[in-house]
């Protein structure tokens, strides 16, 4: 059987194979091997997915070393670097993941992909400054066809976030966050995401009565991640609602809890973040 060389490769054989690589090897690997490969790499599929979360930003990045040493930037910022892969994506990206543990303002990030990237079907949020938690409401209006919106840690404007995405994301469907909920959060999300099949509330402080809620409320969920919560502790009765249908239920670790942090914004969150971890 004959090799087949890979310069021989078609132009969208090559698109192909490269819309699968990370934003890394799209940037210093792939585009420099020779023209063909460089052209291809700047196809917009190949930027469809812009997932930031496993790289290293970090002032001894080897990634940012290279990118420095090839393109020669004096001064490397995420900023410039997210600004650079949406504007290859054209438009087209349909996932988006910003890295934690950078501590800074993402907040005019967030309206430049709001604008360049009106087709994100999926949305990570590292933990925000207070001044960008406050703006993600009118930011994810937005986003219409938002299905995923994953965030580390519950915004201070919580019934206003789910109420956006009530009125402006008819495709939404899963929620993925930490922190404290309270009947009024458990009403909200029954009443504004009853077509919710994914629901991870890992780590969260969460009693019985605002989880049974959630159960008998949301009717499509097919997937519940509350393990590691503190306010329930599963039962019967728990176990009996969510395995009559939902076809993955974790609640391993919760327990009732009576010494959390009630209603205190941020250090509620990093008491849970002390106690069990990054979750």
């Amino acid at each position: 059987m004959e090799e087949r060389k890979w310069e021989e490769l078609t132009f969208d054989c090559l698109v192909c194979i490269f819309s699968k690589l990370g934003l890394e090897d799209l940037s210093i690997g792939v585009p420099l091997v020779c023209k063909t490969w460089h052209r291809a790499s700047l196809d917009p599929e190949c930027w469809k997915i812009l997932d930031f979360q496993d790289m290293d930003f970090t002032t001894n990045s080897k990634f940012i070393a290279r990118f420095n040493q090839e393109y020669q930037i004096p001064n490397f910022s995420f900023a410039s670097f997210m600004k650079l892969s949406i504007s290859k994506s054209h438009g087209s990206a349909i996932k988006l993941t910003i890295p934690s543990k950078l501590g800074l303002s993402f907040y005019q990030d967030l309206v430049l992909a709001s604008i360049e990237c009106p087709r994100l079907k999926v949305l990570a949020l590292p933990t925000l400054l207070r001044q960008d938690d406050q703006q993600i409401p009118g930011l994810i209006a937005r986003w219409k066809d938002l299905e995923i919106l994953e965030m580390k840690w519950k915004p201070i404007l919580f019934l206003e976030l789910i109420e956006e995405i009530r009125a402006n994301c008819p495709k939404f469907m899963g929620l993925h966050l930490c922190g404290h909920f309270e009947g009024k959060d458990a009403e909200a999300i029954v009443k504004c995401l009853p077509k919710l099949r994914s629901l991870v509330m890992r780590g969260s402080f969460l009693r019985r009565e605002e989880l049974m809620v959630i159960l008998n409320g949301c009717k499509e969920l097919q997937e519940v991640d509350v393990s590691r919560c503190r306010g329930f502790d599963a039962d019967d009765e728990i176990l009996k609602k969510a395995s009559s249908r939902i076809k993955k239920f974790a609640c391993e670790g919760s327990k009732v809890e009576e010494y959390y942090v009630n209603g205190l914004y941020g250090y509620g969150n990093l008491f849970l973040a002390f106690i069990f971890g990054d979750y």
